[in-house]
């Protein structure tokens, strides 16, 4: 039995997306973190609720032999890129990205996710802002994450400005 796959189905039936689950640590330590997320956002309760969810899932199954603690959490703006999908699906945002291989003696590469090929590997087209594109393969991708620029964040206030005022007009 995969956890992975297990947290998976329990995460998308509920109707949300299954981002990744990582076990860190060792011993009493041991850490496993599920981040999940959904197109309206995640709220803290709904973080609770999965996480009692999977928890009850996990321990009927005695799927993880040793003590373990279970976090449950949004992917955060500065959200993590795993998947080729999570590439495609912010293409025109910027992020952040370290490699196995310094270019130009550096490990970090930043710029604006451009295009995502599809080849063997397949690679991802980052544009500096100076227009210059760097190449990477997918294999060569250490760790991805969005960066936030201040459009984002004033982008993500209005949005959350307008579903206030959509809650507040819609209440008897």
């Amino acid at each position: 039995m995969d956890i992975a796959e297990t947290i998976e189905r329990l995460v998308t039936e509920d109707g949300f997306e299954f981002v990744v689950c990582e076990m860190k640590g060792a011993g009493r330590r041991r850490l496993l973190r599920v981040i999940v997320d959904h197109p309206d956002g995640i709220t803290l309760d709904q973080c609770a609720a999965l996480s009692r969810r999977i928890g009850a899932r996990l321990d009927e199954l005695d799927a993880v032999p040793t003590a373990y603690t279970l976090e449950v959490s949004s992917p955060g703006v500065e959200r993590g890129l795993y998947r080729l999908a999570d590439y495609q699906r912010f293409i025109g945002r910027r992020a952040r990205l370290r490699v196995t291989t310094p270019r130009d003696g550096k490990r970090v590469v930043r710029g604006w996710l451009r295009e995502v090929r599809e080849h063997c590997p397949p690679e991802i087209v980052l544009a500096s802002d100076a227009g210059a594109e760097a190449v990477i393969a997918l294999p060569d991708i250490e760790q991805a994450q969005l960066e936030v620029t201040a459009e984002d964040l004033f982008r993500v206030a209005e949005e959350k400005r307008a579903a206030r005022a959509g809650a507040a007009a819609t209440r008897p």
